[in-house]
């Protein structure tokens, strides 16, 4: 994954510069199964770069509140700011615990976790895109975000990046693209769970209207079986006006 890699995010596609190598936690068993669930919740960044000739490892978070609320500054910084430190914690971890692994995109956590060990800089990238919702335009509370964020990151990366999504690619090694309708591996694995489980729900369903289908004619079978009493018979006969005699029943 070396060359040409190129990962989708909610509605883009980052397509990275040749020479980083692409690791996405959310593809790793490891993280998913174990690191996720430690102190209750432990949180990843969206993207992992590493350059081995430039010795840079670059930490990618994604957010986009366009078609969705705008959420609280104090606790979307807070949020951001775990990710970053429960990112490194795990990379650290991840070089001596996660086993060999094959995601479905980029490289594994492992091999990613071991090529950071070597890195001189650590990049720090939040691009964050905005509605147009609320009382402050959403280059005024990115500004905010970004400051808030500086405070608490500089002393990692001094030039840490707060850059709506489009305009990141400008001073970051991506570019970003539309996805045109394409899902990242995530994605797809959640759509192809769902719809696995519709097809399940629905052949339970239609193995249940089947059985009810049979217990219904196993119904009539039976009371087709156990006709009534011969003299019940032969008062319902009289009842309506026949003689009660094998001259007036059906042969």
């Amino acid at each position: 994954m070396q060359t040409g890699t190129s990962c989708i995010e909610g509605l883009h596609r980052f397509n990275f510069e040749s020479g980083y190598y692409v690791c996405r936690f959310e593809c790793s068993p490891f993280y998913a199964h174990h690191a996720q669930n430690f102190c209750s919740s432990c949180k990843e960044m969206d993207f992992v770069l590493y350059h081995p000739g430039k010795k840079e490892l670059w930490l990618i978070e994604v957010k986009d509140y366009r078609f969705n609320a705008r959420p609280k500054v104090n606790d979307l910084v807070e949020k951001l700011c775990r990710k970053v430190r429960d990112c490194l914690f795990l990379l650290r971890t991840a070089a001596l615990c996660a086993p060999e692994e094959e995601p479905e995109e980029g490289i594994s956590l492992r091999e990613m976790a071991r090529m950071s060990l070597q890195a001189r800089h650590i990049r720090i990238a939040f691009t964050i895109e905005l509605g147009r919702t609320g009382l402050f335009p959403p280059k005024t509370l990115l500004s905010t975000i970004r400051d808030l964020l500086y405070r608490q990151i500089r002393f990692i990366d001094p030039q840490m990046v707060c850059l709506p999504i489009t305009e990141s690619g400008s001073c970051c090694p991506w570019t970003i693209t539309p996805a045109d309708g394409e899902h990242s591996a995530r994605i797809r694995r959640r759509m192809e769970e769902a719809r696995a489980a519709r097809d399940h729900a629905a052949k339970l369903a239609a193995e249940a209207e089947r059985h009810r289908e049979k217990e219904e004619a196993r119904r009539r079978r039976r009371a087709r079986k156990s006709p009534l009493p011969l003299w019940k018979q032969r008062a319902a006969e009289r009842a309506e006006g026949k003689s009660g005699t094998h001259a007036d029943r059906r042969r």
